[in-house]
């Protein structure tokens, strides 16, 4: 009888030496024996490394998510679009990850010049949103950021150009309000870009959005969903401003008022709040004698 030691290398991230000890008759059962037991070996340190690598990534993901949020807050799109990319070096795709990136695109594409570049993102922005959706068709953030870009090449095309766009953004938003499984924040976006839609169709003349079947827009509906933004994010610049000008489109210039001053003097929480404030006291202006 022969006695066999045999020392096996394995790497997986970390170097582990294992020692296994034999007792044969003969050398081809030991041989037969060490080549099944290097197999399972390795099966378990391909294992083992693969769901290391998930758990890491997972934890980059989140990580880059929570970051890019408190960027977005700051007004700081770039560092934000950095901290998602920075995260997304293995190339799997997330949820989480895929509605922020629709959402910075957005923001990338309202800071873009170039009106031809500007419409590009924006379809980006759904297509990112659209990706979101597909991993996760119960998710609130996913159908917010398809409704919010959207709107945005509605807004770019016309709304008579683009009353499918108009429709998606609409739909899209209804379906996060009905879902509401997010954050208050979410909801109020929601609410917002549904108020709003209905706001800016309410701008043209009914009878000419019915020949493109965009008759339901009314004022009733943004006034009312505007306020429920306002109702769970009293603080953002961007639905104060928005409220005030359909309460001055139904002619309370008082109220309107209030709320054009309370978006002026707003603190900046998202991209663009400088441009808001500056609109908004430029409206209190226009509205001085109303």
């Amino acid at each position: 009888m022969k006695s066999v030691f045999l020392h096996v290398i394995l790497t997986t991230g970390n170097r582990s030496q294992i020692t296994i000890f034999y007792t044969q008759s003969s050398q081809e059962e030991l041989v037969k024996s060490v080549l099944v037991k290097i197999s399972v070996l390795a099966l378990m340190a391909l294992v083992v490394s693969g769901s290391a690598a998930t758990t890491v990534f997972a934890q980059d993901v989140k990580s880059a998510c929570a970051k890019t949020d408190d960027l977005l807050e700051d007004g700081k799109v770039g560092e934000a679009r950095k901290a998602l990319d920075a995260a997304y070096s293995v190339g799997i795709k997330d949820y989480e990850w895929l509605w922020r990136s629709s959402r910075v695109t957005l923001l990338q594409a309202d800071l873009e010049s170039d009106n031809a570049k500007r419409e590009g993102m924006y379809y980006e922005s759904k297509r990112l949103a659209d990706e979101a959706l597909k991993l996760n068709g119960s998710g609130m953030n996913g159908y917010i950021r398809r409704a919010a870009a959207a709107g945005k090449i509605a807004l770019t095309k016309g709304v008579l150009g683009a009353a499918e766009q108009v429709k998606s953004a609409r739909e899209d938003a209804e379906k996060a309000i009905s879902l509401n499984n997010a954050t208050p924040q979410s909801l109020a976006a929601a609410h917002y870009i549904l108020g709003r839609t209905h706001l800016k169709l309410s701008e043209t003349a009914k009878a000419k959005r019915m020949m493109v079947g965009l008759g339901w827009g009314n004022l009733d509906e943004a006034l009312k969903n505007l306020k429920k933004s306002l109702d769970l994010r009293s603080d953002f610049v961007m639905y104060n401003l928005e409220y005030a000008k359909a309460l001055a489109a139904n002619n309370q210039f008082g109220d309107a008022k209030q709320y054009a001053q309370k978006a002026a003097s707003g603190k900046d929480m998202e991209a663009g709040d400088a441009a808001r404030r500056s609109e908004a006291s430029n409206l209190l202006k226009e509205w001085a004698a109303k």
